[in-house]
C-alpha cells in the first residue's frame, strides 16, 4: 500500500464557451498545490476525439509553461497533481491515457483500494502489463475490459464499481464525455461546478473560489456525473452508502477555503482548537501554531481560553525547492531548515504549541527542542486531533503500523519523545463535533481503527 498514491488533487472541465481549457486546468491544480507535489499532469481533448497530454515529476508550475498549455487545444480535459511516496514520480504521473477497443480514455485518480494489489496480480494473470504503480491504471483496465460488455463508459465504470473496495474519486475522459465518480461512502471529496455553459469537476471548492466558478453541489457517494455537450446527468451506479468522508481532510489535507459536504475546512479546524482547549486547558502566558495548518485551531483554543495568540514561528518559504534534505549525522542533530523561531516571543514564556496532527513525533521533538533553544520557559503541545494508531487504506499518507512509531505508544511515552513538559490530544468525538455542518459521517479508520469498507 505505501507505494501507490496517497492524497491527490483532480480536476476536469468540459467547455462550452470556448474557454482556453488548459490554463483553466492549470490553474484549478495549482490551487490545489498543497494535494500533491511530486507530480502534475494534464490530458486534452479536442474537437475530432484527438487526446493531446503533458505529465511529468514537479509542481504544476515546473510541468508547465504558456508554450505547453498553448499546445494542449480542446473543450474538454482533465488533471492531477500527485502525492507519491516511491522511486520515480514522474512514471507514475498522471492522467493515465490508453487506447483501447472503443477508442481513447483518459482517467486521473484520488485515494486508494486496500484490494488494488488483489486486482493487479489478477489483471496480469490474464495477460495485462502495467508501466506505473498508480492504482489509476488498474482501474482504467478494468474500465476498458469492461466497456467491451457495455454499450456506454458509464455503465462500465457503474459495473467495476462494486469491485473497488476503498476510498476514491476519478475523473474520466472519453472523446465525447467527462465523467466524475464517488465511492459509495465519499470518503474522498468531488464537487461540480459551473461558469456559464461550462461544467467542472474538482476535489476541493477552493478552486472553484479562486476560478470564479460556481459551487453547484456534491457529488454523491456511488454516484457517477457524466457531463457532455447537453450538460451533466447523473447515475446512481451504486447504492449509497452512509457517508463517511475522511475526518482528515477537514484535519489537515484540505484547503481551509474548501467546503467539502456542507463543511467549510477552516470552520472545522477553529472548532477542533476550541474543543481542544475545552478538554485540555493549560495556563500559558501565549499560544503559538505550527505553520500553516496548525493556525486555524490555534485561533479557537486562543480565543476559548483567552490566552493571547503570537506569531513565534518564521517559516523559509524556500524550504523544498530542491533543498538537499540532511541525513545521517546531520539529521541526528536536528538541522531544521523549515522553521526558526523569533526569540523574543517566546523567551521566559509558557508556551503552548498548536499542531493539527501528528504521525512520529519526530517534527514536535524538533519544534520542542528549538523552542526551549530560543528560551521558553516551559513548553506544552495540544494536538488539534486524535492520536493517529492505525494505517490508511483509502489514499491518506499514513504508513502501515509497524511503520507509524506511535501507534502503540501511550500518551506519557509520546510526551518523553518529544520532550514537551505536556502533551494533550483532541478526543475523537471532539474532532467529529468540529465539523456539526457537515452532511454526514466521517471515516476516523486511522484514529480508531474502525473501517468502513
Amino acid at each position: 500500500m505505501d507505494k501507490y498514491a496517497d492524497r491527490c488533487g483532480i480536476f476536469g472541465m468540459y467547455d462550452n464557451n470556448g474557454f482556453h481549457t488548459s490554463h483553466l486546468i492549470y490553474y484549478g491544480l495549482f490551487s490545489m498545490q498543497h494535494r500533491g507535489t511530486e507530480a502534475a499532469g494534464i490530458c486534452v481533448n479536442d474537437s475530432q476525439g484527438i487526446f493531446e497530454y503533458v505529465k511529468d515529476a514537479g509542481l504544476v508550475t515546473e510541468v508547465f509553461d504558456d508554450m505547453k498549455l498553448d499546445k494542449l487545444q480542446g473543450h474538454a480535459g482533465i488533471g492531477h497533481v500527485l502525492r507519491f511516496e516511491g522511486p520515480d514520480p514522474s512514471q507514475n504521473a498522471q492522467p493515465i491515457v490508453i487506447r483501447y477497443t472503443k477508442g481513447r480514455m483518459a482517467l486521473a485518480m484520488n485515494g486508494g483500494l486496500k484490494n488494488i494489489e488483489e486486482i493487479r496480480h489478477e489483471l496480469e494473470l490474464e495477460g495485462a502489463v502495467f508501466q506505473t504503480m498508480e492504482a489509476a491504471e488498474v482501474v482504467s483496465v478494468l474500465i476498458s475490459r469492461a466497456r467491451n460488455k457495455y454499450s456506454t463508459i458509464e455503465e462500465a465504470i457503474a459495473s467495476i464499481m462494486p469491485v473497488l473496495k476503498g476510498g476514491y474519486a476519478m475523473v474520466v475522459m472519453t472523446p465525447r464525455k467527462v465523467i466524475g465518480v464517488r465511492d459509495p461512502f465519499g470518503i474522498r471529496p468531488l464537487s461540480l461546478g459551473k461558469l456559464d455553459h461550462s461544467w467542472f469537476l474538482s476535489s476541493e471548492t477552493v478552486a472553484f473560489d479562486e476560478l470564479q466558478i460556481e459551487r453547484v453541489r456534491d457529488v454523491r457517494p456511488g454516484e457517477i456525473v457524466v457531463i457532455n455537450a447537453d450538460g451533466p446527468r447523473s447515475l446512481q451506479a451504486v447504492p449509497s452508502e452512509e457517508k463517511r468522508v475522511c475526518i482528515y481532510e477537514y484535519v489537515y489535507y484540505a484547503h481551509a477555503a474548501s467546503l467539502i459536504d456542507g463543511q467549510e475546512v477552516y470552520k472545522a479546524r477553529y472548532e477542533m482548537g476550541r474543543n481542544l482547549a475545552k478538554e485540555a486547558p493549560v495556563k500559558a502566558d501565549a499560544v503559538i501554531w505550527v505553520p500553516d495548518s496548525g493556525l486555524a485551531a490555534a485561533c479557537g483554543y486562543s480565543e476559548q481560553l483567552g490566552i493571547p495568540m503570537l506569531d513565534a514561528f518564521a517559516k523559509n518559504k524556500y524550504y523544498g525547492n530542491n533543498l538537499v534534505k540532511p541525513e545521517g549525522l546531520l539529521f541526528d542533530h536536528r538541522i531544521h531548515m523549515k522553521l526558526s523561531v523569533i526569540r523574543s516571543q517566546v523567551e521566559g514564556k509558557d508556551i503552548v504549541v498548536i499542531d493539527d496532527s501528528m504521525v512520529h513525533g519526530t517534527t514536535a521533538a524538533i519544534l520542542v527542542s528549538l523552542l526551549r533553544r530560543a528560551g521558553a520557559r516551559s513548553v506544552h503541545l495540544r494536538i488539534a486531533s486524535a492520536q493517529i494508531r492505525h494505517r490508511c487504506d483509502y489514499g491518506a499518507a499514513v504508513p502501515a503500523e509497524e511503520k507509524l512509531a506511535l501507534a502503540q505508544a501511550d500518551k506519557e511515552e509520546v510526551r518523553e519523545k518529544t520532550g514537551a513538559d505536556s502533551l494533550e490530544f483532541l478526543s475523537r468525538e471532539g474532532m467529529e463535533k468540529a465539523c456539526s455542518d457537515a452532511d454526514g459521517g466521517f471515516c476516523c479508520a486511522c484514529f480508531d481503527g474502525n473501517y468502513p469498507v
